[in-house]
């Protein structure tokens, strides 16, 4: 599997725009996203990713929690 491609990006995307948040910070975890990652992507896509940078903040914390949570389980 490949890590950290737009086409992940875009579906991590697609799913917090959604108010899918929960599938978004599991994609996030699944994917390898972590905050840099997200900025990176956010900045290659010129704004056209539909989210607020805010918004990568709530994806990033997320996605810690998500793999906080799969640690312990």
């Amino acid at each position: 599997m490949d890590y950290r491609t737009t086409e992940q990006f875009d579906k991590i995307c697609n799913s917090a725009i959604n108010g899918n948040w929960s599938v978004a910070f599991k994609e996030c975890a699944e994917y390898g996203f972590y905050a840099n990652d997200l900025i990176n992507k956010f900045e290659e896509s010129d704004g056209m990713s539909g989210l607020e940078a805010t918004d990568l903040a709530i994806l990033a914390e997320g996605a810690s929690d998500f793999r906080h949570e799969e640690l312990n389980n």
